[in-house]
């Protein structure tokens, strides 16, 4: 559950708002709804959701969001791009944020990443600016202390300078999902520019399903906290593994010393999915196929046959 945060404060005229969307209920309606108030458009697209979702759309529209439907699922990356050619062509603004469903930002957020901006010593060279923390969680970051850039920004919650994309294109729809920010924060440095960290933002992101962390039964705890796994569904891991092996194998010559530190965040994942996680058996044959497919260059959306056997 995302917290709500304080109210609105400010509307930022120059920034439009991209909202990807996948079997949408009342309470993304209602983080549409409060996006609204920051933003002066905000385009919403439908992935192709397997519910009905007529109602949830149908209210967004009322809210005053533009709405796209996809009629088939067809990735993060492919519904960002809808979206974000819709917005570059209807309203030309100067910046795109970039939502998920069940994101939403603390305070006036993108009058701090603005802020941010305008302090840079090359505001020229910034193609975007993201969280600096996720729930209160610092993220990584590097470059100068002055201006550190975050170290793999996810969409939710950045902002895109318009011209970035005329610049460096829109997100690889290969990727289909995860990894899809990677990537294109990789491409965005090839370009000499770069992705800096907001000062003072907060995105409140939904991580999806805790499991306890066990070990023989064991619930896993440092002092009195208890541990717990945020759990990847196995189809999941498939993407993650492809696309992980896909993007090192595309930027290691270009940027070792990201993609180094990348696979190092990688395998400490995995070595908790693998050794603490539930379902290790489909998680395994999922990222076996992961690897097999990244070697043989195959992208786009899973195999149905593999996807049905990992459900």
């Amino acid at each position: 559950m995302v917290q709500s945060g304080p109210e609105p404060t400010s509307l930022h005229p120059d920034v439009c708002g991209v909202v990807s969307a996948y079997n949408p209920g009342a309470e993304n309606v209602a983080n549409v709804k409060w996006l609204l108030g920051f933003v002066s458009h905000v385009v919403v697209v439908d992935d192709g959701s397997r519910d009905d979702v007529s109602q949830a759309l149908a209210e967004m529209e009322q809210a005053g969001a533009v709405v796209l439907r996809l009629g088939i699922n067809s990735g993060i990356a492919k519904a960002l791009n809808t979206g974000i050619k819709e917005a570059l062509e209807r309203w030309n603004p100067e910046w795109i944020v970039t939502m998920d469903q069940d994101s939403r930002f603390t305070g006036d957020y993108i009058r701090a990443a603005l802020a941010t901006v305008a302090a840079s010593s090359d505001p020229h060279s910034v193609g975007m600016v993201c969280a600096e923390s996720h729930n209160h969680i610092p993220l990584p970051v590097w470059g100068s202390r002055d201006e550190p850039q975050i170290f793999d920004p996810m969409t939710s919650g950045t902002l895109v300078r318009a011209r970035t994309f005329d610049a460096v294109g829109l997100f690889d729809e290969g990727f289909f999902i995860d990894c899809v920010d990677s990537e294109f924060n990789a491409r965005l440095r090839e370009h000499g520019l770069r992705a800096l960290a907001g000062r003072g933002c907060n995105l409140e992101h939904s991580l999806g399903s805790a499991r306890p962390m066990k070990i023989l039964g064991w619930h896993a705890h440092i002092g009195a906290k208890k541990l717990y796994i945020y759990y990847h569904a196995p189809f999941r891991v498939y993407y993650i593994t492809r696309n992980s092996l896909t993007l090192a194998r595309r930027y290691a010559l270009k940027q070792p010393v990201w993609v180094l530190r990348r696979i190092y965040m990688e395998i400490q994942s995995n070595v908790v999915r693998f050794g603490f996680g539930p379902n290790r058996r489909k998680h395994a044959v999922a990222a076996a196929a992961g690897i097999r497919d990244a070697l043989h260059q195959r992208m786009g959306k899973i195999d149905d046959a593999l996807a049905a056997r990992l459900r």
